[in-house]
């Protein structure tokens, strides 16, 4: 029975561990793809979204990420966001909760709209990394919607090791490494 339980609990760990979520930042509201990890812009005011992608779970009560941009002419004007989006950060630094749980849809959600402007049109890369302080050391984190003492770590829509999740006047990214259990089975069939 002591075998059977801890078979049952391996198992449990290798598929939660193959259902993190990926985080990033999109120059779209709906369409999460890598050609919408790039904005060409300069002296204008554009939005980018901080999205999950790849959900576990079917509701976000809150999540926690840092930002930082490279380039200091670029400006985070505001930040906002959805079912009573509280943020007891900053606009780069977002620990935030939501009254009502966000919603997930086909995987993904979106968690914040950050209205920006950059005065220079100049290459830029948009990083993540860990919120100060952080829940879970080292790694940007959500809560499920239905047990928010859930805490479920994501990797960075850019993959694990590379922190910059978006560009502008750059090339964007590309996704180094699928993170849903889906994609993970599509490698062996």
């Amino acid at each position: 029975m002591k075998k059977l339980l801890a078979l049952a609990l391996v198992a449990l760990m290798a598929g939660a561990a193959f259902a993190q979520p990926g985080i990033g930042v999109f120059f779209s509201a709906t369409d999460f793809v890598d050609a919408n990890t790039n904005m060409d812009t300069a002296g204008a005011p554009f939005n980018a979204y901080v999205v999950i992608i790849d959900s576990p779970v079917s509701s976000i009560g809150a999540y926690e990420v840092g930002i930082t941009i490279s380039d200091p002419a670029v400006f985070v004007l505001s930040v906002t966001g959805p079912n009573g989006w509280t943020n007891f950060g900053s606009n780069t630094n977002h620990l935030c909760g939501f009254t009502t749980p966000v919603p997930v849809t086909e995987g993904a959600a979106v968690m914040a709209t950050m209205n920006m402007l950059q005065s220079v049109a100049t290459e830029a890369t948009i990083s993540m990394g860990p919120a100060t302080p952080a829940s879970i050391p080292d790694v940007p984190a959500i809560a499920d919607g239905a047990d928010p003492d859930v805490l479920i770590a994501c990797v960075l829509d850019s993959g694990d090791s590379a922190p910059v999740v978006a560009t502008l006047n750059g090339d964007g990214i590309v996704a180094a490494e699928a993170h849903s259990l889906s994609s993970v089975k599509a490698l062996f069939n």
